[in-house]
């Protein structure tokens, strides 16, 4: 008798242990009884379970990103390149990720890689090594990750978040003739877009002449406006003038005439000897020899 309270605290502790079992964050569980899951999804904390009856298997929630060795494809125009990619996946279906992996985040990379690679040799063979180069892999893996998410999604209980392709390693041979075909085409539409630019400065020279055309057309219209306007106004003010005081227009007249001969330089006239205005000419220096001398 002594001995059955200790027995029966050791069988006690065994059950308590054994129907007692936490979750941690970032984490969550499944229960099964005799291989059957008869709950997931149990989020963290402490919980309990029925001793050896049912067996929990804890699985991480969060995101688990697996990568991949490179491995052989071959292009449109049959060059063989070595890809790499890295795969992000997460569970959403615990029960179908157990049933399949047996819960082993190794085992689902292991079955789920294979599908991925063949995607992504299927998305390499439908371009030439050229396009491939110059391809931006973020759709290269977006591609492949539409291709495959759906049946890796049924078939695991696993949802691709992201296919990232790695570095594209062609053979050596072929990249001096993939880089000169690449040289050419760069080229050809710089050449191009250098030639649109040129079409488009003209265009633009030719709009600024044709401005500056109608600009100055205007500008002279308005131009000859204001001086017709100013020689008809000149006009009416040499006729007012002349009808108060005709003498006196007369030699206003006749100033502005040798004003408009001799104001310019370079001008001749030939005059007669006897016109009023060599006499006048001669009257003045005679004048002028006439006047006596001071002592």
């Amino acid at each position: 008798m002594k001995y059955a309270i200790p027995v029966v605290i050791i069988l006690l502790a065994l059950l308590g242990a054994n129907g007692i079992y936490v979750v941690g964050a970032g984490h969550a569980a499944t229960l099964s009884r005799f291989g059957q899951i008869e709950a997931t999804g149990i989020g963290p904390g402490l919980h309990f379970k029925l001793p050896f009856v049912q067996d929990v298997s804890i699985y991480d929630t969060r995101e688990v990103a697996s990568q991949a060795e490179p491995g052989d494809c071959k292009t449109r125009d049959g060059q063989s390149v070595r890809v790499g990619f890295h795969v992000r996946w997460r569970i959403v279906d615990p029960a179908t990720f157990f049933k399949a992996t047996s819960g082993d985040e190794l085992q689902a990379t292991q079955q789920m890689e294979p599908l991925v690679r063949d995607a992504l040799r299927k998305e390499v063979a439908d371009m030439d090594l050229a396009d491939l180069l110059v391809a931006t892999r973020q759709d290269i893996g977006a591609q492949t990750r539409s291709a495959v998410g759906e049946a890796i999604r049924k078939k695991f209980g696993i949802d691709v978040l992201d296919v990232a392709v790695g570095r594209v390693l062609p053979p050596e041979d072929a990249l001096a003739s993939v880089y000169k075909r690449m040289q050419a085409e760069a080229q050809a539409a710089a050449g191009s877009v250098r030639a649109e630019g040129q079409a488009a400065a003209a265009a633009i020279r030719a709009q600024g002449d044709a401005d500056d055309d109608e600009v100055l057309a205007e500008a002279n219209r308005k131009a000859a406006a204001i001086r017709g306007d100013g020689d008809a106004e000149a006009a009416r003010i040499d006729a007012t003038a002349s009808v108060k005081d005709p003498q006196f227009f007369r030699y206003w007249s006749s100033l502005n005439t040798w004003r408009e001969s001799f104001g310019h330089g370079g001008a001749v006239v030939v005059l007669d000897k006897g016109s009023p205005f060599m006499q006048a000419i001669d009257a003045g220096t005679s004048t002028d020899n006439a006047t006596p001398k001071k002592h």
